[in-house]
């Protein structure tokens, strides 16, 4: 059994790369009671039990992905008030952890981005034919902003299009990846696994104009990143989810109760800063199921078996683990 390979806890670390705790469920959503101790477990009956986690196959079939992908991107100053009135090199200067030690939000830039091929912006993609800017730019990451090439989000305004329905583009470097390519090739590798939801990637190569200094019209190489679809409700809706779904994006949690923590938004002492130190909400901000697993989950008294078949997919987590361990990713055990 599962429970003889690894404690409680460690099994469910090892995936905590995203949590989801909704989008195919069918569970009572009307509960909102703190729960403490649970009685023992029950375990659904097989005509209620929920349906199995299916990626959408047909979404990465409407664009070929197969090949490279031009952007420029052109950046410049914007105001105080959206937090763009900075260079483009202090964009590149900055890490998280300088800003956390200066106690202030990422800086962003204003851009202007155009999808095309080699010889410039193509007619009928995102940003032709525009001059005025069309997104904000902000390095992305966390331990990867300390490299000397950075990763950046690039996030179109409302109103100003979409590429390939989003909003948000991530730009990935992967510097300190010498292949450049294996990122992209785990995503597609997953494509092909039933049992996983995975994302939409592309490798683009991005030209980037500076105009934060003094005027120029000169686009300079910054060579190949990987494009990866932001995870957000967005992504929920596009791959057959429930949008307004539970949805965290695991910055640092090892599946501990962390009482002090992790509380309901309308608990007198729930701190938001604190709990996306540990979980960044990117869905529901109603946190009883999530407290309801946690509650299970270190409860000694039920039966690991029980919990994983009430609070996860445990197809989808098995064959979540052995995806991991075949391609040797160990950053995802409580982060990423």
């Amino acid at each position: 059994m599962i429970d003889k390979l690894m404690s409680r806890r460690c099994l469910i670390e090892a995936a905590a790369g995203a949590l989801l705790l909704t989008g195919c469920s069918s569970q009572d959503e009307s509960s909102t009671k703190k729960v403490k101790k649970q009685d023992k477990i029950k375990k659904a009956e097989a005509s209620n039990k929920a349906k199995h986690l299916r990626d959408k196959d047909e979404l990465y079939g409407v664009y070929d992905d197969s090949g490279i992908v031009t952007m420029y991107l052109t950046v410049s100053r914007g105001n105080r008030s959206e937090n763009t009135d900075h260079s483009w090199a202090e964009i590149n200067t900055y890490s998280v952890y300088d800003y956390g030690d200066m106690g202030v939000t990422r800086y962003q830039v204003m851009g202007l981005l155009q999808q095309g091929d080699e010889d410039g912006p193509v007619a009928g993609e995102v940003g032709y034919g525009e001059e005025a800017p069309n997104a904000t730019v902000q390095v992305r990451g966390q331990t990867s902003s300390n490299n000397s090439q950075k990763n950046y989000k690039v996030e179109l305004k409302k109103g100003k299009g979409t590429w390939r329905q989003q909003r948000a583009i991530a730009l990935n470097k992967h510097m300190g990846e010498g292949m450049r390519f294996r990122n992209k090739m785990a995503y597609d590798l997953i494509r092909g696994i039933p049992q996983m939801m995975g994302l939409r990637t592309q490798f683009v190569h991005l030209w980037v104009c500076d105009q934060t200094e003094k005027s120029n019209d000169t686009f300079e190489d910054y060579g190949l990143f990987t494009q990866v679809e932001q995870l957000n409700k967005t992504a929920l809706k596009a791959h057959g989810l429930d949008k307004s779904g539970h949805l965290y994006k695991v910055n640092s949690f090892d599946f501990h109760r962390y009482e002090d923590t992790i509380k309901l938004a309308d608990d007198p002492g729930y701190n938001q800063a604190n709990f996306e130190g540990m979980l960044e909400i990117k869905g529901d901000s109603d946190h009883t199921k999530l407290i309801e697993m946690l509650d299970a989950l270190n409860d000694e008294s039920q039966k690991i078996d029980n919990v994983l078949d009430t609070y996860f997919d445990t197809e989808n987590l098995v064959y979540w683990l052995a995806f991991q361990i075949l391609t040797g990713n160990c950053d995802t055990q409580n982060r990423n």
